[in-house]
């Protein structure tokens, strides 16, 4: 018997390493090559000049929250500002997603090998694992929140608890989808409770254990204390300041909830229901497979599901509803319904495929179209915001040549502006953050310079600027490089 368990400890151990080194490779390799968009330069020049260098930073709903700034500044501060640098959170909170994905083997045996394959190889996952923004983020706090909150049924120990609570914070903290994510657990725990526990009893010391550290950690972050860390000061002065509770309430879910709901007028990034279909089925086909597949096995057993299966069944139906009735989509969202959808998948299917040889042959197919998609997206046609569903605004190569041509007309001593209304040039400042000689406008074509960069190249003729040539900036949005007349 013991010889078994070091034989089965050392097979695991063997498992735990392989899947690190994929993760890793799959997440970090050429992660600064695919141009930073429009988003992920906003995200990457907060850190940086907010609070990295201004120590002025400020919650925005706007911008999400101020998780991503925290971490990504101290990635700068060790390793300097960089595209790669600037992903380098997302990147590893998508490894942490993919090895507590192997951690539920605890509680779901080797159905954990099918749900870590999908976090490996998922094509949304693995394409905006390697993507300045939150979702990564969030998704991958959850996962390890819930894996430290079974840890903590088990054993009742306290440090699973703040562990738990940790994660949740830090989702908290990331992005605004918490409004998702937090009730869905905490309302789950009250309701196994009443239906299936048949009372209340609560861990007293657990739960203020779990409180104190979510709200430490929260009021660190939305105070915008962690400002303290790279600026000096002392970060009392921030937390005990209640303007920013009072800030916090009034902006935070009343911004989000104007935006996600459109009540029939037309707003940015507004999509009908059926938005995330097409995406699901062309890139998440093995999530939506399994999710089909585990329809009649839920219906077989329905009278004698676990309390994580339970709980499976309960995030694939919230997030099935939140994200398709929410108006506000994004390709990104589409992460937080296929993960539910793989994971409750993989706890009932998975458990067939390893004891049937033809439904294994038929997962084995379908992980390879999975690995063969998602390696084409993310290596190879990451730029192709035409034909690629899964893509939204991705800046095009010819940006960083326009970029390029900047920084050598300003090196060469030229003057050089760039005009687009309501200043919608970003990643250029990003790009070309070290050239302090680059003057950016947005209200209307500037005068007196010998070279300006534009979108408005009809109202830049009219002040006197010739037209050279164009760059696609982002799909069918283009700049113009243009002269002055009387330059030769």
């Amino acid at each position: 018997m013991i010889f078994n368990r070091i034989v089965e400890f050392v097979q695991m151990k063997k498992i735990v390493i392989a899947v690190l080194i994929i993760a890793l490779l799959t997440r970090f390799i050429w992660l600064d090559v695919r141009p930073m968009d429009h988003d992920e330069s906003v995200h990457a020049w907060i850190a940086l000049k907010s609070v990295l260098e201004g120590h002025n930073y400020k919650y925005d709903p706007a911008f999400h929250g101020p998780f991503l700034y925290f971490s990504s500044a101290l990635m700068f501060k060790i390793f300097g500002d960089s595209d790669f640098t600037a992903r380098l959170t997302t990147a590893l909170f998508s490894v942490l997603g993919v090895l507590v994905s192997l951690g539920f083997k605890r509680w779901i045996g080797n159905s954990a090998y099918i749900f870590t394959f999908f976090m490996l190889f998922s094509p949304s996952i693995l394409y905006y694992s390697r993507y300045d923004r939150n979702d990564l983020i969030v998704l991958a706090s959850f996962l390890t929140a819930i894996y430290f909150y079974l840890r903590y049924r088990e054993e009742r120990k306290i440090l699973f608890a703040c562990l738990s609570s940790f994660f949740f914070a830090i989702l908290f903290t990331s992005k605004e989808n918490w409004v998702e994510y937090l009730p869905i657990f905490i309302l789950f725990i009250l309701f196994y409770k009443i239906k299936f526990e048949k009372n209340l009893r609560l861990n007293i010391k657990g739960i203020f254990a779990g409180v104190v550290v979510f709200l430490a950690f929260s009021s660190f972050l939305y105070s915008s204390a962690f400002v303290c860390i790279f600026s000096g000061e002392n970060p009392l002065n921030y937390l005990l300041n209640p303007s920013w509770i009072e800030h916090y309430s009034n902006v935070a879910l009343s911004y989000w909830f104007s935006h996600a709901i459109s009540f029939g007028k037309p707003k940015p990034h507004f999509h009908p229901v059926w938005f995330f279909i097409p995406i699901l089925l062309k890139y998440e086909f093995l999530a939506v497979a399994l999710f089909i597949s585990s329809i009649p096995l839920i219906v077989k057993r329905f009278r004698d599901l676990s309390f994580l299966e339970l709980f499976a069944i309960w995030w694939c139906i919230v997030a099935l509803t939140f994200y398709h009735v929410m108006s506000y989509k994004t390709p990104w969202l589409v992460v937080h319904i296929a993960t539910p959808l793989a994971f409750l998948g993989s706890i009932f299917v998975g458990r067939e495929v390893f004891r049937k040889k033809s439904l294994m042959i038929i997962f084995v197919i379908a992980a390879i179209a999975t690995v063969i998609a998602s390696f084409y997206i993310t290596y190879i046609n990451y730029n192709d915001a035409r034909n690629e569903e899964l893509i939204y605004v991705q800046t095009q190569p010819q940006a960083i040549e326009m970029a390029n041509e900047i920084r050598e007309l300003v090196y060469s001593g030229k003057r050089v502006a760039v005009y687009v209304p309501q200043h919608y040039y970003w990643p250029l400042p990003w790009i070309l953050r070290h050239e302090k000689n680059v003057t950016y406008y947005g209200d209307e074509c500037p005068v007196g310079y010998d070279y300006v960069f534009t979108t408005a190249k009809e109202e830049c003729e009219k002040k006197g600027y010739k037209a050279l040539r164009s760059y696609e900036f982002r799909v069918g949005f283009y700049f113009y490089k243009m002269v002055k007349s009387s330059s030769p």
